[in-house]
Parts: C-alpha cells; sequence; structure tokens
C-alpha cells in the first residue's frame, strides 16, 4: 500500500516544482495541442500483450522472490487445480481488493493503450491479464470480485492514469524541467513511462509537445488542511483531529461537442490524512463519460448533456471507541456504470449554475458490516446501485458553493444463514442483507490572487445496514466532519 510519506512527498513535490516555476501544465488551463503536433502511435497487439504477459510474471517475480508470499509458489499442479476449481469470493482486505485490483488492472490496460490501441481496443487486454493472474499466477483459486474489480475498474483507472500521464508530456522541454515532467508522467503511469523509456522518446528533444491526445481544458487543484470528524455509534462518540490532504482534477468540458471519445471529460476527486489513525485514502471518486450527447439548443441560456458514465467510488473510514479501532463506513462502487443528465444555465459569461444527475448500476461493490469478521475480511460484497446529484454555482474563476448527495445501495446474496453464526463461512459475500450509505456534502472554494485557495467543506455520512439472519436487523452509524484547507490551482 501507498506509504504516508510516499504521498507527503509527491504533495511537496508538486508544490515545490510550481513554487520554482515550472510549468507542468500549460501556460493557460485553456491550451490545447494542434491535431498536427499529436504523436500518433501505430497500433502494437503483440507489444501490448507482452507488456501484459511482463506485467503479470514482474508482480508475481516480486511476490515470491521479495515477499516470499505463500499464494505466490505455483506449478501446473495449481493451475490444473485453480480451473476445476473456478471462480470463488476471495477473503482479501477492503483497500486489495476494491482498489488496489482495479489498479493492477490500470497497468493491463495502459499496456495496451501507450501501445498505440484505443480506449475499448485496450478493454481485452485487461480481461485477459486478468484471467492469466487469477488461473495461473496464484495457488488460491480464482476470485470472481478480483475480475469485475481488475476488469471493469482498470478501464477507469487505466484511461485516467493515461490522460494525466500524458498531459504532462512536452518534449520540447529539456534539463530539469524535463526530468520532472518524465519523472511524474512514469509515477503517474508506470507503463506508459517504461514505453517511452524503450522506445527513446523520454529522452527525445522535439519542436512540438508530441502528446497522444488533444490537450481539453484542465484545472487541477491540490489542498491541504485540517480535518475534523465526530464519530456516533453505540450513544459514545470518538471525534479525530487530523491533517488532511485533496487533490482534485478536471478535465474536458462535459458540454463541449467534440467529446467523441471514452473520457474526452472526466473529473477525479482524492482525499486522505497524513497523520493520526485515519487511513491514508479515504477517498477516491472518479466519474468519465463514456458517451455523451449534447441536447441544447442554439443561443440558450440553458444546456443539457445526456450520456453514459463510468463511476469508481471508494470510501473509508477509522473511529477508536472504549479503546477498541472500529469502521464507521466503508462502501465501493469498483465496477459501476450507468446514465446521466447535465445541465448548466448561465446567468453571465462569469456566472453560471450547474447540476448533474446520474444513476448506476453497481456490478461489484463493497460495504461495511457489522458482523462478518475473518483474518482479512470486515466488509460485505455484492452488487446494486447508487444515484448522485450535484448543483455548482460558479463565480467565473473566483470561486464556488457546492451542494452533492450520494447514496449507495449494496446488496449481499451469498453468506451464512445460520442467526448470530460466526463460523467462516467459505466463498461468501458477506452477511446476507444490504447497505445503504448517503454521503450529503456542502461548502465552498474561493480563489485568493492568482492561484491560491482556500476551501471548507462540511459532511454528513449516514450508513444503514439491514442484515437479515441476526437479531439486530438495523445498524445506523452517523459520521459528521469539516475540512478547512487552503491550496493551489496549477
Amino acid at each position: 500500500m501507498i506509504s504516508r510519506y510516499y504521498l507527503l512527498c509527491l504533495f511537496l513535490t508538486l508544490f515545490l516544482f510550481t513554487n520554482a516555476q515550472i510549468k507542468l501544465l500549460p501556460d493557460s488551463v485553456m491550451a490545447t495541442t494542434d491535431t498536427a503536433s499529436l504523436f500518433h502511435i501505430k497500433p502494437r497487439k503483440f507489444a501490448s500483450a507482452a507488456f501484459v504477459f511482463g506485467t503479470n510474471m514482474g508482480v508475481w517475480a516480486f511476490d515470491r522472490l521479495v515477499l516470499d508470499a505463500d499464494f505466490s509458489r505455483i506449478n501446473i499442479k495449481t493451475i490444473s487445480n485453480n480451473v476445476k476449481t473456478g471462480f470463488v469470493w476471495d477473503e482479501d482486505m477492503f483497500t486489495t481488493n476494491l482498489f488496489a485490483h482495479p489498479y493492477h488492472g490500470g497497468l493491463y490496460f495502459n499496456s495496451a493503450r501507450s501501445n498505440g490501441l484505443s480506449f475499448w481496443g485496450s478493454a481485452p487486454y485487461v480481461a485477459g491479464g486478468s484471467l492469466m493472474w487469477e488461473y495461473c499466477m496464484e495457488n488460491e483459486s480464482p476470485s470472481i470480485n478480483d475480475f469485475f474489480a481488475t476488469s471493469v475498474g482498470g478501464l477507469c483507472l487505466g484511461e485516467i492514469t493515461y490522460r494525466i500521464s500524458d498531459l504532462l508530456i512536452d518534449e520540447r522541454t529539456v534539463g530539469f524541467e524535463r526530468f520532472c515532467r518524465e519523472f511524474l508522467s512514469t509515477v503517474i503511469s508506470p507503463i506508459n513511462g517504461f514505453n517511452r523509456l524503450f522506445s527513446g522518446r523520454m529522452k527525445k528533444t522535439a519542436v512540438s509537445r508530441n502528446n497522444s491526445i488533444i490537450r481539453p481544458v484542465t484545472l487541477f487543484y491540490a489542498t491541504i488542511g485540517h480535518r475534523i470528524m465526530a464519530d456516533n455509534l453505540k450513544k459514545k462518540q470518538d471525534v479525530v483531529n487530523t491533517v488532511s490532504y485533496d487533490l482534485g482534477l478536471y478535465y474536458g468540458n462535459s458540454f463541449d461537442n467534440d467529446n467523441d471519445h471514452p473520457y474526452d471529460a472526466f473529473t477525479l476527486k482524492m482525499s486522505g490524512n497524513f497523520f493520526n489513525n485515519q487511513p491514508i485514502i479515504h477517498r477516491f471518486s472518479a466519474l468519465g463519460q463514456l458517451y455523451s450527447r449534447n441536447i441544447s439548443k442554439k443561443e440558450s441560456k440553458n444546456h443539457f448533456v445526456w450520456g453514459v458514465f463510468q463511476h469508481f467510488n471508494f470510501y473509508q473510514s477509522n473511529a477508536e471507541i472504549d479503546h477498541q479501532m472500529i469502521y464507521p463506513y466503508k462502501i465501493s462502487e469498483a465496477a459501476a456504470v450507468g446514465p446521466g443528465l447535465m445541465f448548466r444555465h448561465d446567468f453571465s459569461s462569469k456566472i453560471r449554475l450547474y447540476n448533474t444527475n446520474f444513476v448506476s448500476l453497481i456490478l461489484l461493490g463493497g460495504s461495511q458490516t457489522d458482523h462478518y469478521s475473518t483474518e482479512k475480511r470486515d466488509y460485505n460484497m455484492g452488487s446494486g446501485f447508487s444515484t448522485k446529484t450535484n448543483w455548482d454555482l460558479e463565480f467565473g474563476n473566483k470561486g464556488r458553493l457546492f451542494l452533492a448527495v450520494e447514496d449507495y445501495r449494496i446488496y449481499s446474496w451469498i453468506g451464512s444463514k445460520i442467526p448470530n453464526s460466526s463460523a467462516y463461512v467459505p466463498n461468501s459475500q458477506g452477511d446476507i442483507g444490504n447497505a445503504n450509505l448517503m454521503v450529503s456534502r456542502v461548502g465552498f472554494q474561493v480563489k485568493v490572487k492568482k492561484h491560491f485557495l482556500i476551501s471548507n467543506e462540511m459532511s454528513y455520512i449516514y450508513r444503514k445496514s439491514y442484515y437479515k439472519y441476526y437479531e439486530q436487523k438495523t445498524v445506523k452509524h452517523i459520521v459528521q466532519e469539516n475540512k478547512i484547507s487552503i491550496g493551489y490551482v496549477f
């Protein structure tokens, strides 16, 4: 898992690079790339497959030779047993199953994407890499939840990391700025970085940027500040004060008529903590357009866009009551897709009101449980749906007010039917029942001078879990949070 110090160093590195006036993004966030200056990579299917194979072999070698992990002891017999057993629900940790596996899928995706294949053309390589790993690279039964998380979630994280990596590339630059760009680009998308290294493009200089994708309207911000959480459970309370960070990226314009490809517009938000007992990543949210159509009337102040969107959301939080560590909420939609409607009203050229509404089908999700517990698992898996609505009132580049409400429903069907049984249930989604997590947040961001940002966000998180075979069928949990931060708009 990413260490707190790694993330802190990356955060400070971005800040220092900016203060050193190294322009990691274009002079204007509105800048675009001339189509003629794009670097077109000829699709290389064999190289893509070789990179997927190499990725799996590299990860397996690390697990076997460095970590000496038991699951990495494989041979022909273990592969044969995996084929005979077929898919099961596994017992890995929440972060491993619902964040690390989608990231791993992103590596497969970029093995193809960085070799010239399209978004949809790269998808089979993700599924193929996942099947190879599940059946051949472990001596444990192949996991159905890993396959969905890797194959579907990997498309989302893979395309986002590829586009951000490409955003940093500028082959006109030399020296320290060139090193910074290539370094950060490789950290964000290792496979794309290795591809550039092997092809010689990492050291090549040119008269144009040589990006692979037309550069869209892009806005990135990073903040750091104070976060306070009040956790209420069983009439007791845990109050936590910690240092919190937020990273946000707005890529592309959802109302642009030229959004012809998946993820021509997407948003990415990541939050976490540096100290205390809180997780280093407590929120990771991504929303990408797979298909969209502008249905606005010409010369109108009202603009409408409908489309199909991919969702990836990951939430987790910690608390300590009576010297016992508990987990107020965990929620994930690692593999989710659904329709959405976006609206914008232009009061003037600078003041605009945005409203977005989404419904997603969750093929694979995770939710906090109060009962099911093994050595690694303390959460339920399942499927369900989510709804989201957002309101934003923007005042040009000076600031914004926002209100967001998200509602997640995760249903688990495979588990123990014995009331109050603590016995281990193999091949289980967890407790039979369902979980509802509602996340509401309201706040503002104000831009000070040219790049500095002040923000405040209040959140209300409500969890309601229903257990079919327990005496206490319903458990409710409330967490209230407030964050005040200062930051920088890149």
